[in-house]
């Protein structure tokens, strides 16, 4: 079976090639510009929302008085409110009254 072209069919394959390479390297061309740019503002958005909820966190922190003390980041443990056993020498009142603010911040 011998498969023959003609000039016209010829010419036309190469014009479809050429549109297709051409829509390739647009295509590249604003996925890397675009790419960049969606990476940056996404990064972006999640630094906010990381340091919107840290100053959250810390708000909460203070309005619970001053048996609490908010304790930053660091590079193996996230911040958190820890309550200051230095306010009562009695283990057991502590941490019971440690759980009490707790359910208190978390139930309204």
């Amino acid at each position: 079976m011998k498969v023959t072209f003609t000039k016209k069919k010829a010419q036309s394959l190469i014009e479809y090639a050429l549109i297709l390479a051409m829509v390739a390297v647009i295509a590249i061309a604003a996925l890397q510009l675009l790419g960049n740019n969606i990476g940056t503002t996404l990064k972006n958005a999640a630094n906010s929302v990381g340091q919107g909820a840290d100053s959250a966190g810390e708000n909460a922190c203070d309005a619970m008085g001053e048996d609490f003390q908010w304790v930053a980041a660091t590079a193996n443990t996230g911040a958190y409110c820890r309550y200051k056993n230095g306010a009562s020498s009695q283990g057991e009142s502590s941490s019971g009254s440690s759980s009490e603010s707790s359910s208190e911040s978390t139930g309204g």
